[in-house]
This record gives structure tokens, C-alpha cells and sequence, in this order.
């Protein structure tokens, strides 16, 4: 579907927005986040003890997840959710990074032989994975199937698939060309009404300050907060990188917001603008 060189920026948001991320995800002090503890211009170690193992340069658990699919993509070339469920597994089952609650619910549920096996999730961290089966699909229409079956593998709850969708939907109107804020509205008719209100929140908010409306939205891991968020952060700024200061600095599950909000931003960026001291550990040594 895509040709390498629309295809790399592509995944390469991903995985910098969630390597840029990890310093402060997950701080929710703000007097901190407001005394700004960190360079904006750097990676960094985490201040949070949930990522106590990582390093600057290391991605969240987030990102390791994306990037265990993006490598199994590589290697086969194409996604069969069953056949990736497996390697999943063994790759979570060995782990030691932070297990979120819908990954080790769907180990408990896979190792019970409970079917469909993914947890009731409604977190918005497994929207930024889908970019990475865009390389390896052949059309919209298998784009937007895979996307459904790798969100129900570990977060099967149906705002969450709806949210999956909508967001599939706008990445692809956004590579065809169509404005992100034009794309927002244009796709709203895939979301129940309740997951309209929150797109127009945050779409409503594009004046306002990131780090006060993402705040006011809420900053934790739910839907509920991240989707506003998101529409927030792609109706109120041009620049990635000053999305992405911006939006760590709101504090909280800032990775989550990050991934799918630079994804569907690169889009639109010529040239992609990702500073190379960003790339994180895993894509120095990705091949072209």
C-alpha cells in the first residue's frame, strides 16, 4: 500500500514519539511537569519508577509492544492475528518491562483457554500500534480489518474497536491528503455519539493551551481522556516536535496520545520534520 519512503516516516513517528515520551510518562505532578524537570530537546531516562529498567534512548512498554509487531511484520510480511497472537505471548510472557493491565488480562484469559481471549480494555495506547501494518497491507479495506483485529487481541471492548476504527480512518484520509482537522469530522459518523462529544472537545480546544486542555480532559490512560486528547493535539499544532514537548509536558499517558497523534501528523509534514538525536535505540539500527 505504501512505498518505503512514505512507509519509514510513517513508522519512525511512532516509535520517536514514544522514545521521546518515556521521560515523563506517566508523571502526574504538575507543579513538577510545569517546573519543566527535563531538556525538551533530548531523550531522557524516566522519571517514573513504573519504567525503573529503561534508559534514554529505551521506547515505553508501549513502544516494545509496537516494535515486537513491526519486527514480526518484517520477518513474515503480512499479519494473521492468530499466528501473531502466539508470538505475542511469548514475547510478554518473558518480558520484563511494565505488563499493562489488558496485556497480562489477555495472558490470563489465553492461559485459561477463555475465547475471544482480549481484555475489556478501554485505554487508548493500542491505537499507536496499527501504523506499524501499514507497510504490509494492500489496500484501505485491509488496513482498516487489521487494525479491528489487532485492537480486539489484547483491548476486544467496543469504544475502544470504535475509537481503533475511527482513527484508522482518519490516518488514511490524512495520507490521501485531507487536512487532520477536515478528517476528524469527515470520520465522525464511525463513532457512537459519546465518542463524537469527545472528538469535538478536543477539537473545540484547539485554542487553549495543551497542557491545560489536556488537563482538563483528563491525563490518564482511558479513551475518555486520550481521544480528546488527541484531537486536541492535531487541531492545535503544525510541528511535531512542539506536539510532542507540549503534550509530555501536560503529563500523564503522554506516550499513548503521542504515537497515533505523530503518526497521522507525519502524514502531513514535508519534509518530515523528526529530529535525527530523537531516533531511539531500536531504529539506529533499523533497515531501510
Amino acid at each position: 500500500m505504501l512505498t518505503p519512503s512514505l512507509s519509514r516516516p510513517l513508522v519512525m513517528a511512532v516509535f520517536v514519539a514514544d522514545a521521546y515520551s518515556l521521560g515523563l510518562h506517566w508523571i502526574y505532578d504538575h507543579d513538577l511537569l510545569d517546573r519543566e524537570p527535563l531538556d525538551p530537546n533530548q531523550l531522557h531516562a524516566p522519571l517514573s519508577h513504573w519504567h525503573a529498567n529503561k534508559q534514554a534512548g529505551d521506547l515505553t512498554h508501549y513502544g516494545d509492544q509496537a516494535w515486537h509487531l513491526y519486527q514480526y511484520l518484517q520477518q513474515h510480511q503480512h499479519f494473521d492475528v492468530s499466528a501473531y497472537r502466539n508470538s505475542w505471548a511469548h514475547f510478554m510472557r518473558h518480558y520484563t518491562g511494565y505488563i499493562d493491565k489488558a496485556s497480562a488480562m489477555t495472558l490470563q484469559n489465553m492461559s485459561q483457554g477463555i475465547e475471544p481471549a482480549g481484555s475489556r480494555s478501554t485505554e487508548l495506547s493500542v491505537t499507536g500500534r496499527i501504523v506499524c501494518l501499514l507497510p504490509f497491507v494492500d489496500n484501505k479495506t485491509a488496513f482498516l480489518q487489521q487494525a479491528q483485529a489487532l485492537a480486539a487481541m489484547t483491548h476486544n471492548a467496543s469504544s475502544t474497536l470504535a475509537t481503533t476504527d475511527y482513527l484508522a480512518r482518519v490516518l488514511l484520509d490524512c495520507l490521501g491528503g485531507i487536512p487532520a482537522e477536515e478528517a476528524l469530522e469527515r470520520e465522525l459518523q464511525h463513532l457512537p455519539g459519546r465518542l463524537q462529544k469527545l472528538v469535538r472537545m478536543g477539537r473545540d480546544s484547539a485554542s487553549d493551551d495543551t497542557r491545560d486542555a489536556l488537563r482538563h480532559f483528563g491525563i490518564a490512560c482511558d479513551l475518555q481522556h486520550g481521544l480528546p486528547g488527541v484531537a486536541h493535539l492535531l487541531c492545535r499544532h503544525q510541528s511535531i516536535p512542539e506536539m510532542l514537548r507540549q503534550n509530555a509536558l501536560a503529563g500523564g499517558d503522554s506516550s499513548a496520545r503521542a504515537m497515533i497523534t505523530a503518526a497521522i501528523m507525519i502524514t502531513q509534514a514535508d519534509p518530515p520534520e523528526l529530529p535525527e538525536h530523537w531516533l531511539p535505540t531500536c531504529l539506529t539500527t533499523m533497515d531501510d
